[in-house]
């Protein structure tokens, strides 16, 4: 077992963050866990996040503030792994929380259990009301072997099982010893292989459902203001995926996994008619070819429907029997009033 005190690196990397970096910071500071540095990277903002960081770290010395231009948050991540002290780290989006107990509940189960990384729950915080998350997987210890047959996508609609690395105090000596970066390609799902990156390289990890450390802010978008299309994010990060499982020999493992995938990409995508301001004509239309889309029909029958909840139930019978309109409503109507009030 790992004694004595150790230094946490908490990761903040801030793009136009001046309406919230102040209280992410100040959620980091008033820890009851001391020992640790904060590393804010301000990736280029616009705005005035950048004064609001290099006054709070003129005024605590366990603040590192640290300026660059634009390249987007792997690269902001990368950029502050190079420069943490800490023995353990843990990432902080700028416009989240941490409630006061975090760091040291988690230290303490990493240095109790002997292992490479902790993962943590959250919880979600609509308007101040909290809404913590319902764990996927329970409280205890577990390898790669373990893990690496519902990573990627358990058939359950609910996409990766780490797919993010908020909440999670990792060991610095997994990514010193084997180089791991957040690959710069990525714009969405970076969280998630980062984590299967780490993952196989570890011989152990813990999941700790109960408290939530991490807080969640959920910010309400205005309508209209994305446009109706596939997120051709997903599409690279598909790509990003193929090559490395093709490169690792795990093509084959992971076949039903990734064919499970794209049923939760097509739905993720269809949740984009909740914020555009778009006729039923245009949005069945829209439906119509993410259902009808490479691979989705397949995949839908080999989803996990026996622990799947009734509501996401639902959701697939919709879409395999490609009923646009109901779905359409369902979304958009039904969809946004139900995930504030169901712990998700």
């Amino acid at each position: 077992m790992r004694k004595g005190v150790s230094m946490i690196s908490v990761i903040v990397p801030v793009y136009n963050g001046e309406r919230f970096i102040e209280k992410a910071l100040n959620s980091v500071l008033c820890q009851t866990y001391a020992d640790f540095e904060i590393i804010v990277v301000n990736d280029g903002s616009c705005d005035s996040a950048g004064v609001i960081c290099k006054r709070l770290a003129s005024s605590d010395h366990r603040i590192r503030y640290f300026q660059k231009e634009n390249t987007g948050v792997s690269d902001t991540r990368n950029f502050a792994l190079s420069q943490m002290k800490g023995e353990y780290f843990f990432f902080l989006d700028a416009d989240d929380l941490l409630p006061d107990y975090a760091l040291k509940c988690m230290v303490r189960e990493i240095k109790r259990e002997d292992c490479d990384a902790v993962f943590g729950n959250h919880a979600y915080s609509y308007g101040g009301k909290l809404l913590p998350r319902i764990p996927r997987i329970a409280s205890g210890s577990y390898s790669w072997d373990d893990l690496k047959g519902r990573f990627l996508d358990d058939g359950t609609l609910t996409g990766i099982l780490f797919g993010s690395g908020c909440g999670v105090l990792y060991s610095g000596r997994i990514i010193r010893k084997y180089g791991l970066k957040f690959h710069r390609d990525m714009r969405v799902n970076e969280d998630g292989f980062f984590n299967l990156e780490f993952l196989r390289h570890s011989s152990k990890i813990r999941v700790m459902a109960q408290p939530y450390v991490y807080i969640y802010n959920q910010w309400k978008n205005s309508a209209g203001r994305k446009p109706l299309e596939a997120d051709a994010r997903f599409d690279s990060s598909e790509r990003v995926f193929e090559e490395y499982f093709d490169k690792n020999g795990l093509k084959d493992e992971f076949a039903a996994q990734m064919a499970c995938r794209k049923v939760s990409v097509a739905f993720w995508n269809s949740i984009r008619i909740r914020d555009a301001q778009t006729s039923l004509v245009q949005s069945r239309r829209y439906l119509k070819d993410l259902f009808n889309g490479s691979g989705v029909q397949e995949g839908l029958r080999g989803m996990d429907y026996e622990h799947m909840s009734r509501y996401k139930r639902g959701i697939c019978f919709l879409m395999r029997h490609r009923l646009y309109v109901a779905f359409y409503f369902l979304i958009r109507y039904a969809y946004p009033a139900a995930e504030k009030v169901i712990k998700r």
